[in-house]
């Protein structure tokens, strides 16, 4: 289990956590609510924070030892879920890969315009269409059911 620690005050609950189904603070439950909503999907996909975690995962991944495609997207489902890919999913992750990388390369300033979501800056001389093609493959992994847990 992973667990994240934060003030929590009673009278302004955090919408974030409203989300996903965090009790009210100033009310004790017995049991925790368990709900699956489309506002949950959509606060993974387009938080700032949730971008901003990809973006280091991907420096993370390009900064690695691992040089070839196949070692990072190995190493990506590693690092994230604990087991090796498999290869159906290295195949379309390959594929979806390939594709960013093709259109950030021809349109810099939308991968630099992706780089500077969030509050973190880049802090890496990694080339930006490589580092926005990994960090939307990174963001893929991170939004797997497989990777969120809910109690």
């Amino acid at each position: 289990r992973r667990s994240v620690y934060q003030r929590v005050r009673r009278n302004a609950h955090n919408p974030f956590l409203e989300a996903f189904d965090a009790p009210k603070p100033a009310s004790t439950r017995g049991k925790r609510d368990a709900t699956n909503v489309p506002a949950q999907s959509l606060t993974l996909l387009n938080d700032p924070e949730f971008f901003e975690a990809a973006r280091v995962f991907a420096l993370h991944v390009i900064a690695s030892k691992a040089t070839t495609d196949d070692a990072r997207l190995n190493l990506i489902y590693q690092t994230a879920l604990a087991r090796p890919i498999q290869t159906i999913e290295k195949e379309s992750l390959g594929k979806f890969l390939t594709a960013q990388r093709d259109y950030y390369q021809a349109h810099l300033n939308d991968a630099n315009a992706l780089l500077k979501i969030g509050d973190s800056r880049q802090g890496s001389d990694a080339d930006p269409a490589e580092l926005s093609a990994w960090t939307l493959v990174c963001r893929v992994v991170l939004n797997l059911q497989e990777t969120i847990t809910r109690y």
